[in-house]
């Protein structure tokens, strides 16, 4: 099951994930997350390049891999990919729902955050929006949550 989140800079997106995770991992769900670095002008920062697995990966390595005794991180060299081939090549694990935030234009379900109407009537024009979050609207949170279990249980048998 895959879920977006999107909408413009500073909409609270991320904020949005991040409750939607946690009452998620409330529940008993297992939670995968992509994000989409929009900012064309700068790329992502990678970890310090101090550490053992980024100095492989600064000497040239395409791919790096460190295993802790909980966690593990990769970080790869990939050309710029669309969502779809992200999901098939990067989620590595069996989860039951992926949220990202961004890629407006992929094909999937989405919820809105907005903060203007001229900003939702723009993102209402996106394929699948399914939901629209404004964070001072009363009982925000609780309708989405409402809406988010019926959406997850409308897709699956858990």
């Amino acid at each position: 099951m895959i879920l977006q989140i999107v909408g413009f800079k500073n909409s609270g997106k991320t904020t949005l994930m991040e409750h939607t995770v946690k009452f998620l991992k409330s529940k008993g769900y297992t939670v995968s997350t992509i994000k989409h670095h929009g900012h064309d002008v700068q790329d992502i920062e990678l970890q310090e390049n101090n550490v053992d697995h980024m100095k492989h990966f600064q000497a040239g390595a395409d791919q790096s891999i460190v295993q802790g005794s909980a966690y593990q991180q990769t970080v790869t060299r990939a050309h710029k990919q669309n969502l779809t081939q992200i999901i098939d090549e990067s989620v590595t694990i069996t989860c039951n729902i992926i949220l990202v935030e961004g890629f407006k234009n992929e094909e999937f379900d989405k919820v809105v955050v907005y903060r203007t109407q001229e900003e939702l009537e723009q993102l209402k024009q996106l394929s699948h929006v399914l939901f629209c979050y404004h964070f001072q609207e009363e009982n925000a949170q609780a309708n989405y949550e409402k809406w988010l279990i019926d959406w997850i249980e409308q897709r699956t048998d858990i």
